[in-house]
């Protein structure tokens, strides 16, 4: 007889979020329909852990069997994307067609074709893997796993930090995202607290102004979405994460 959602809950306990947040911001697959249970933000953020491991792994193993460095890393970066279901970065190409829409009456002639994302969004998809290549490549591969690893977490951080400054965000619940259920203060206190930790860890010192500059940037992305938007959505919150990402990759290059 196949187990319920009460039966996998009882036998999980708390690691149970885990399973939900797996379903819902991973590729991974869990032997249930999870749709309507609520995404924690603390299991959003911890996820970056497998997810940056599962990167390091890739690029350590290309690396290992005598592959070029370059060939490596971007082995590693591919792996990280698709870790996350490519979560951040068809999030962030939807957040800038958005903004493309509302800011341009010839917004149509940016699409290449129906279905397709705009120009200006595949361009700055583009600049931002070349960045982040080049970011990973400018660190020694021995300690490319606390890179991958502090990049997934600190991104995921970013993103539940987002949602933590505004109001909560009305999203399909069967639809893959890192858009998670509000937390209280102490809740993301304790989480910003621990991506600190780890930042510190990975980068040195250093890593606290990669989470600064990060939680500026994101505390600014907040409120030009409101004011465009009138509110937050899954496909800035995803935009937050790519942030997040991309600090702890340049801020990587100065350690």
């Amino acid at each position: 007889m196949a187990a319920t959602r009460e039966d996998w809950q009882k036998r999980l306990g708390p690691l149970y979020g885990g399973a939900v947040a797996l379903v819902h911001s991973t590729p991974w697959r869990w032997p249930l329909e999870l749709g309507d249970d609520a995404r924690s933000p603390l299991w959003i953020v911890l996820l970056g852990i497998p997810v940056g491991l599962v990167a390091w792994a890739v690029a350590a193993i290309a690396h290992g069997a005598g592959l070029p460095t370059s060939l490596s890393a971007v082995l590693g970066l591919a792996a990280l994307c698709m870790a996350s279901a490519g979560l951040v970065e068809r999030g962030l190409a939807e957040c800038v067609d958005r903004w493309v829409r509302a800011g341009s009456a010839t917004y149509a002639s940016t699409i290449a074709a129906p279905g397709m994302i705009s120009i200006p969004a595949a361009l700055l998809l583009a600049f931002t893997v070349v960045v982040r290549a080049i970011a990973v490549l400018s660190v020694s591969p021995d300690h490319w796993m606390w890179l991958f690893v502090a990049t997934a977490v600190l991104g995921r951080w970013a993103a539940a930090f987002l949602q933590a400054l505004g109001d909560p965000i009305q999203q399909d619940t069967h639809a893959r995202s890192l858009v998670a259920v509000p937390a209280p203060a102490w809740l993301v206190a304790a989480i910003s607290g621990g991506a600190l930790a780890l930042a510190v860890l990975a980068l040195g010192k250093i890593g606290v102004v990669a989470m600064a500059l990060a939680a500026i940037c994101v505390f600014g992305l907040g409120i030009a979405t409101q004011r465009k938007d009138g509110g937050l959505n899954g496909a800035v919150v995803a935009a937050a994460a790519a942030i997040g990402e991309l600090f702890v990759l340049l801020v990587a290059t100065m350690h």
